[in-house]
């Protein structure tokens, strides 16, 4: 994924690093992005990349665990929009069935949100403006 193009003012959580804000939790996603000021909003975007086939089950894991961190570092109060994600290089249809269904949106105070879908090298900004 590139950041081409993404907001300025941002800053990117990297979980794979030793000293990441992390959960218990065994499952993480690979990045936490938080922006200020990129099309007259602040966004929250967790995101998990996928080298080959995504499975939603896990993703789905990945990404609310990615939200959950958000949550604790966000200051509370802070308005932003809320995007979810994945970028995969391809997502059987069955996957991206499961990844719409209701029960599987990912949460972040209160706002739920469907994964947004990019493929592997896509501009990070593809997912936080498409619909």
């Amino acid at each position: 994924m590139s950041l081409r193009g993404a907001p300025r003012r941002r800053l990117v959580v990297d979980f794979d690093h030793p000293e990441a804000p992390t959960r218990a939790s065994d499952r993480r996603c690979d990045f936490l992005v938080v922006a200020d000021d990129f099309r007259d909003s602040s966004w929250i975007a967790p995101i998990e990349c996928k080298k080959g086939a995504l499975d939603a089950s896990q993703v789905i894991q990945q990404l609310r665990a990615g939200a959950a961190v958000a949550e604790d570092i966000v200051p509370r109060g802070s308005e932003f929009a809320f995007r979810p994600i994945a970028a995969a290089g391809s997502v059987p249809k069955a996957q991206r069935i499961q990844l719409r269904k209701p029960g599987n949106l990912i949460a972040c105070r209160g706002k739920r949100e469907a994964v947004r879908l990019i493929k592997c090298g896509d501009e990070l900004v593809k997912g936080l403006t498409r619909s």
